[in-house]
């Protein structure tokens, strides 16, 4: 229910301020990309492209039913090759001006999924 709850909130705004004549847009997007989504695929034989867009498609048929007011025109998915080219582009450009880099650091691990976790 928590993703419910946020988009509720924001199908709220969308239809205020559209009821005093604003123009919004409220675009959905799928953070797409992710080891617990690619170990959930694994786990059930179907490739990772095959999960996520299962559950992109079902999430958006769920939501429609719920009568959501998103603008599916303008709908990412941050594992379409058209949304990603742009980030590994962007993040090359930032290696190669030395805005990212590597070091040794203390991480979160986890141990299940293998990867580091954010400190948030």
């Amino acid at each position: 229910m928590g993703h419910v709850r946020v988009y509720t909130i924001c199908d709220l705004l969308t239809r205020f301020y559209k009821r005093k004549g604003y123009d919004v847009i409220n675009p959905m997007g799928w953070d797409s990309f992710g080891l617990p989504a690619e170990n959930a695929a694994i786990e059930r034989g179907i490739s990772p492209k095959e999960w996520t867009e299962s559950n992109i498609a079902e999430t958006r048929e769920q939501l429609d039913k719920m009568g959501f007011d998103f603008d599916w025109d303008r709908e990412v998915s941050t594992c379409q090759p058209d949304y990603y080219e742009h980030t590994q582009k962007i993040f090359t450009d930032m290696l190669n001006k030395n805005l990212a880099y590597k070091k040794d650091a203390f991480v979160n691990w986890d141990p299940i999924d293998q990867t580091v976790l954010a400190n948030e």
